[in-house]
């Protein structure tokens, strides 16, 4: 192959792909038509001699090239992107830029209504997609690459130079169906234990720090504490609970976004749960970027104080044992 033959937009076409998986999707994302993704999909198949993308039932399946490609074409693109940002300046009127963001379902359920309607209002060609959080040792890999803009959320830590801006406080509290048949407008310690619960504890934050605080509660009270359901997602959450006489502990806010889509009752809870932050973080390779900057600062308008301070995590190297 020779490199002179290779266009920018094979590169951009290949990419899309690799992402979602899906021409269609792609050429969406890329606002071209299926037809011409298509079409540059096989000139890059042709110089690379590799068909890079094979379709499965999950989707366009990469190829171990296609696969081996994928970090450095992201990265050299994301470079080309953040240099030429860097030179003109970020104009969230203009900018068809997509934001790749660390959200749980949680995170998404509380954040993404309030940021998605001042995005359509302020940078209304800009695209947001939220990834799962993976384990703690990649998140900060990620986040130092580009792969990933920001994490929002509660988190237990991150590896690397990590700066950290501390959005609001969040506090837990209990939730149960309304007319629930034993708990009304007040939830007893005896209520607490005598009532089976329903788990939530998504993958990738730090919430496993407030159930071994229930579990201490009860094991202090000499009752063996019944996890009648334990679920990942907010969703379970919300159905479980409406239906059910299950009792939950789960974030204020979370349970505020609960009350409006199901009927249920949220309660101060009778043992002292610790508060904690819900937080944003970014690399310190991007704290100048001004696309970045504009992002932190959209969710430090929506949800952040104007004092709250910025903390930058000192580099540590990677612990590759687990």
């Amino acid at each position: 192959m020779s490199f002179n033959r290779l266009d920018l937009n094979l590169l951009h076409v290949f990419n899309a792909i690799y992402h979602t998986r899906s021409v269609t999707v792609a050429a969406s994302n890329l606002h071209l038509t299926q037809p011409a993704v298509s079409k540059q999909l096989n000139r890059l198949r042709e110089l690379l001699n590799d068909p890079l993308f094979v379709r499965t039932n999950e989707g366009m399946a990469p190829t171990p090239r296609a696969e081996a490609l994928a970090g450095p074409i992201h990265r050299a693109l994301s470079e080309v992107h953040h240099a030429i940002e860097r030179q003109l300046g970020f104009d969230p009127l203009t900018s068809d830029r997509t934001f790749r963001i660390y959200l749980n379902d949680l995170g998404q359920m509380v954040f993404l209504p309030k940021l998605l309607d001042l995005i359509a209002r302020e940078a209304p060609s800009v695209n947001i997609h939220t990834v799962q959080v993976p384990p703690s040792r990649m998140r900060g890999v990620a986040l130092e690459s580009g792969d990933v803009d920001l994490a929002v959320g509660y988190f237990d830590d991150f590896e690397g130079s990590i700066h950290q801006q501390v959005l609001f406080e969040e506090h837990y509290v209990g939730m149960v169906r309304a007319n629930h048949p034993t708990i009304r407008e007040r939830l007893s310690f005896e209520q607490f234990l005598a009532t089976p619960h329903l788990v939530y504890q998504p993958s990738g934050g730090g919430h496993s720090s407030q159930e071994s605080v229930v579990d201490k509660a009860f094991w202090s009270a000499g009752v063996e504490r019944r996890v009648a359901v334990r679920v990942a997602h907010t969703m379970g959450v919300t159905s479980i609970v409406s239906h059910t006489d299950l009792l939950v502990v789960v974030p204020h806010r979370l349970a505020l976004a609960c009350v409006a889509l199901v009927d249920v009752n949220v309660l101060e809870l009778p043992i002292e749960i610790p508060r904690f932050s819900i937080a944003q973080y970014w690399h310190d390779r991007f704290h100048a970027d001004p696309a970045n900057r504009w992002l932190r600062s959209v969710f430090s308008r929506l949800y952040g104080s104007a004092s709250s301070p910025v903390a930058r995590f000192a580099p540590r190297a990677l612990d590759v044992s687990n």
